[in-house]
């Protein structure tokens, strides 16, 4: 029955701390995200995430570790990934529907 208990206790996780890391996350991702629509740089977004984590880890915990700085690299990482494909695939739809436009303007002109 003890070695049940002992299970039950370092399998619960404190949703508290959970909640704390995840809103840190959130925050951290906003703030490089806005560094990266300000600057145009992709680097300094990726690397401003660490220390910005960090920061609002230290002032939430008093602590941080690796693991998390890493992971809100990771998150900043795939931001970035995606707005940058997201612009790559309205640059290349823009001219078809420059295209598109000039036909239409010609047929009805």
């Amino acid at each position: 029955m003890r070695f049940i208990n002992e299970l039950q206790y370092l399998l619960s996780v404190d949703l508290y701390s959970v909640s704390i890391v995840l809103e840190a996350l959130l925050v951290t991702a906003c703030i490089s995200t806005i560094i990266f629509l300000l600057t145009k740089k992709q680097y300094v977004s990726y690397l401003s995430s660490a220390p910005i984590f960090y920061v609002i880890s230290w002032i939430g915990h008093g602590y941080t570790h690796f693991i998390l700085v890493v992971l809100s690299m990771t998150i900043q990482a795939g931001i970035i990934l995606f707005m940058s494909s997201r612009s790559r695939k309205l640059l290349l739809n823009t001219p078809r529907r420059l295209n598109e436009d000039l036909k239409l303007e010609e047929t009805n002109g």
